[in-house]
């Protein structure tokens, strides 16, 4: 199963020694895992704080301290609000700051000097779209409920109460749901948040991120910047086998490279990319090739990071113009706002994991995809490459073109039936869901942080199976 995705823990097990006896052997893959832990605690509180406006302790408490276990015990945590996040072990081991800047959101750090260099990198944000009153998609209106007969409504009602009503006890097992939202025929017919969480609260999509990136290469396919079937054309790969990699090829996660992304490797790839790259597109894509391009999958998250490094390259080399790039031709034209995706040290955004959008804007992403690539008349993404991100590769039933299939082993089988053939998803960690039906113009959504997330997982797709059941 994809780490990133689905993984409810990071494998600390001893900290220090100290947390259990430990050979030699122990203590050294300890302090490999230690970074992802000091890490992933900094980049969590630093995003959902600084950039989603949620509260600190309870990010700390009920999100972050279930995933690192048992780092709580020994962490030292220092928070500066709007600035920075540094968490370290007993003071001074594998220290990882995530610094902030508005617009960008955070980013990893080791040491306070490379913070210092990290903020002097030049950066403007561009200007907001204007906030319409209009209904969603094209404005900022609320959900129009009374386009569903009184039934539906009923129904989604009661399946939302259940989705928001934790039942678990133990913090490693809750749900933590903070939106569900529905949108049918194009219109926004069902949105609510928890208590304490609002409509303009970008949230972190995770590994949904994945599917965005192949939507910002989508509106440069469009315009002709890239071919679906030619190579990526990365420069550090000229003159070596990996040269003939192709854009299907990386986005299909078929693009042959070695990449260990198991909840058993240590160091686990992606949080060694995540949490001590400062190029992180450039380490992901150094690594050898293992397979002939094109003939296996490996889920990699990496591999969309490469992606976003290849898109920069041919914008000029420079994330301003990438930043703008998404911003100006994807973002805006969806109306999405204040949404960015976090870069790394060396200015790539993470293509495969640091999506901060707000739900209503996910969702647009989503409508998107059910609209071919189509909006408001316009198509900003081709049919072809819509088509692309929906159709299974031969290697992996389950994975398209940066979207899950209804093959997924993440659905109970007893769903599966019921799911129409045309099903497919964006998925994040912590079970964030963008489930779009194309045959029925049904996108629904959910974000939160579950620590169950086979359990988030089944609650998705019980709900979508029962709108639908509904006609919806």
């Amino acid at each position: 199963m994809p780490t990133l995705r689905l993984a409810p823990t990071l494998l600390i097990t001893t900290l220090l020694g100290l947390a259990a006896p430990a050979s030699a052997g122990d203590f050294a893959s300890t302090l490999v895992s230690l970074p992802a832990g000091t890490g992933f605690t900094s980049l969590d509180l630093c995003t959902r704080t600084n950039t989603s406006g949620d509260d600190f302790t309870r990010v700390r408490d009920s999100f972050v301290t279930p995933v690192v276990q048992p780092l709580p015990s020994y962490w030292s945590i220092s928070n500066k609000p709007g600035v920075s996040v540094t968490t370290s072990a007993l003071g001074l081991v594998s220290p990882r700051t995530a610094a902030y800047r508005k617009g960008l959101g955070c980013t990893v750090v080791k040491n306070s000097f490379d913070e210092w260099l990290l903020r002097l990198q030049a950066f403007t944000p561009v200007a907001m779209p204007v906030a319409s009153a209009a209904a969603w998609p094209a404005g900022e209106g609320l959900a129009e409920a009374g386009r569903l007969t009184p039934m539906q409504q009923n129904t989604i009602n009661n399946l939302a109460e259940e989705i928001f009503t934790e039942t678990a006890t133990d913090p490693a097992k809750k749900l933590n749901t903070f939106a569900l939202l529905v949108a049918k025929d194009g219109h926004l017919v069902f949105e609510r948040y928890a208590p304490g969480y609002h409509r303009n609260q970008a949230q972190l999509g995770w590994s949904m991120t994945k599917s965005l990136t192949t939507l910002v290469a989508g509106v440069m396919e469009k315009e002709g910047r890239l071919r679906l079937d030619a190579p990526v054309g990365l420069k550090r790969w000229n003159y070596t086998g990996k040269a003939v990699i192709t854009w299907r090829q990386l986005l299909s996660m078929t693009s042959g490279l070695k990449w260990d992304e198991s909840g058993t490797a240590n160091p686990n790839d992606v949080y060694e990319m995540l949490f001590s790259q400062y190029d992180q597109a450039a380490w992901a894509a150094d690594k050898p090739l293992a397979a002939t391009p094109g003939s296996s999958f490996t889920y990699s998250t990496g591999a969309h990071t490469i992606a976003m490094a290849a898109m920069k390259e041919k914008l000029g080399g420079s994330h301003q113009a990438l930043y703008n790039y998404y911003q100006n031709k994807l973002f805006t034209p969806l109306g999405i706002r204040g949404g960015a995706i976090e870069p790394d040290y060396s200015g790539t955004p993470i293509g495969g994991a640091r999506g901060v959008l707000r739900p209503v804007d996910w969702l647009r992403l989503g409508q998107l995809v059910a609209n071919g690539g189509a909006w408001k008349g316009q198509q900003l993404v081709s049919p072809h490459w819509v088509q692309f991100m929906k159709t299974p590769t031969t290697a992996n039933p389950a994975y398209a073109g940066s979207l899950w299939t209804r093959a997924d082993n993440d659905i109970p089988p007893d769903i599966l039936d019921y799911l129409p053939p045309d099903t497919v998803f964006f998925a994040g960690r912590h079970g964030q869901f963008v489930v779009i039906v194309p045959s029925r113009n049904l996108v629904l959504l959910r974000q939160g942080v579950a620590h169950d997330y086979p359990r988030a997982a089944t609650q998705v797709f019980r709900t979508l199976v029962d709108l639908l059941q509904q006609g919806m």
